[in-house]
């Protein structure tokens, strides 16, 4: 069964839209590599467009073959790298959700 995971984060006021870029342009170049990620079906992320008043401001969306790639993915070394230095200190809330369809 397939599993999606969707994540969004706001940051902390001041997080300037460069920050942003870099932080998008790091999860892409690693997720480009596909490393370590087998079982990864899709993967989007990207700032919110601001249409909508009280929107995050950010969000991942990835949709893996089955839990357990899932698992490799959230575990992944240089997942955890990027959230520990680049996403982490900036977020001011986040929100999650994995479902299986």
């Amino acid at each position: 069964m397939a599993v999606t995971h969707v994540v969004t984060f706001s940051w902390v006021e001041g997080t300037s839209a460069g920050t942003v870029e870099d932080i998008l342009r790091n999860l892409q170049e690693w997720i480009d590599r596909r490393e370590g990620l087998e079982g990864l079906e899709s993967w989007k992320a990207g700032p919110d467009l601001g249409v909508n008043e009280g929107n995050a401001d950010f969000a991942v969306s990835a949709t893996f073959t089955d839990q357990d790639a899932y698992l490799r993915y959230r575990d992944h070394p240089e997942h955890k790298r990027i959230i520990a230095e680049q996403i982490a200190p900036l977020i001011s809330s986040r929100s999650a959700v994995q479902f299986a369809h």
